[in-house]
């Protein structure tokens, strides 16, 4: 099992774990994606994809996932408001009041509302792999992935060195708890939350991402007041982890000189 790197403290009652790389005056909080931990997710970006000297980067394993567990994953129709609210008040407990926000999948969710709910507090907004809406195509390709004889292998280990042989539970449960809560309302992030966002946003998507079809990011990038739309021809979902050379130089200048 993977061994816990960072910290933990409480927030609102709930031990959140986190970890705390890098020294820079531009501080940076990390949104993983569905079952995500810190490492999991973004061991690329916090072991030198983004300048420690520049950036000082927070990644947080949400509530029920990685270490941040007890408590179980509560599904609802709120859950993301819910993430927003909880990463927020984690920021604030550890002392930052401005910084910029990067999400991917379930995360880049609970970023959008936080950027919406918060705007005070978020300098930049980067985003990729936002599911906003129920399309059939997204739905079908969500629930294949209960097979997880087809995910990819190195993916694959990365979680089940997490959660061992409770990963395959906890994922079909995440799948039905998503089909019951949030895919199944049809809308996830509304027009009017998005639009309340009032810091500048970089909306990427991978054009091979089986399970985000491009409408999303466009979605995205309409509604946003101040964005910009980088598509990665041959990347899919976790484009950051396959594109990353790419990936971090776009974060970097967006995070930085724009």
């Amino acid at each position: 099992m993977a061994e816990m790197r960072g910290q933990k403290v409480e927030v609102n009652g709930i031990n959140i774990h986190y970890e705390k790389i890098g020294n820079g005056s531009h501080v940076v909080l990390l949104l993983p994606g569905a079952l995500g931990t810190s490492r999991t997710d973004f061991n690329e970006i916090l072991e030198g994809g983004l300048d420690a000297t520049k950036f000082t980067l927070i990644a947080w394993d949400p509530p029920g996932y990685g270490f941040s567990r007890p408590p179980e994953r509560n599904y609802d129709k709120n859950v993301y408001r819910t993430d927003a609210d909880l990463a927020a008040a984690l920021m604030k407990t550890l002392g930052y009041n401005f910084y910029s926000v990067i999400g991917w999948s379930d995360g880049g969710k609970t970023g959008v509302f936080l950027a919406s709910t918060y705007p005070a507090v978020v300098d930049k907004l980067i985003v990729w792999g936002v599911v906003s809406f129920g399309l059939p195509h997204t739905n079908r390709a969500f629930e294949a992935t209960r097979n997880m004889s087809f995910w990819d292998p190195a993916i694959k280990k990365r979680f089940t060195d997490v959660y061992g042989d409770d990963l395959e539970p906890m994922w079909n449960k995440l799948v039905a708890d998503c089909f019951k809560h949030a895919i199944g309302q049809g809308v996830i992030i509304e027009q009017s939350v998005v639009e309340k966002i009032q810091c500048p946003a970089y909306v990427m998507h991978g054009d091979k991402d089986p399970m985000v079809a491009v409408e999303h990011a466009q979605y995205l990038n309409k509604h946003l007041c101040d964005a910009r739309l980088k598509r990665f021809p041959q990347a899919s979902h976790n484009l950051h982890q396959t594109c990353a050379d790419e990936f971090h130089k776009i974060v970097t200048n967006f995070l930085l000189f724009e």
